[in-house]
């Protein structure tokens, strides 16, 4: 026996060395999250934020955000990016983005939050990465940035005053 034959997954392939959060490639984003490794520490922040979110349905407020912090490597970008498909659950291979995180997270709590939150709060997740972003100019705002991405994911048009 050779020791890739101990790996579940092809260990020849390419691995991103960093999370594209704007990665629309299907079968990449199923890979990703089939993949994803969700500790005890990870579920738990997830749970909590799906809880937080779940919560809006009967009692919506206005302050509602999420800060993902920690130091450069820690998993920042495949949080956001995974919490953000999972809410929308988008369509990644035929599959429900939400409906895989839920199975990496093998927790009830999880699925049955998931689930409600897919019935009752549709949800557009507009997922990007600030530093990278073309239309970003020096001196923007971060709400003007997120705007304008905004509009743009909507397909609406680049020139501001049109799109309005």
């Amino acid at each position: 026996m050779q020791i890739r034959e101990l790996f579940r997954h092809d260990i020849d392939r390419r691995i991103e060395e960093v999370i594209k959060v704007d990665q629309t490639d299907e079968a990449a984003l199923r890979r990703e999250l089939e993949e994803y490794i969700v500790t005890d520490s990870i579920r738990g922040h997830y749970i909590e934020v799906l809880e937080a979110y779940n919560t809006m349905r009967t009692m919506p407020g206005e302050g509602t955000a999420v800060w993902v912090s920690g130091f450069f490597g820690s998993g920042k970008s495949s949080f956001a990016k995974n919490l953000g498909l999972a809410l929308e659950n988008r369509s990644v291979g035929g599959q429900g983005a939400g409906d895989l995180l839920a199975t990496q997270m093998s927790d009830p709590r999880a699925t049955t939050l998931l689930k409600l939150i897919h019935e009752h709060i549709p949800t557009k997740a507009v997922i990007f990465d600030v530093s990278s972003d073309r239309g970003v100019h020096p001196g923007q705002s971060l709400t003007d940035i997120t705007y304008r991405v905004i509009l743009r994911e909507l397909g609406y048009s680049r020139d501001r005053d049109l799109a309005e």
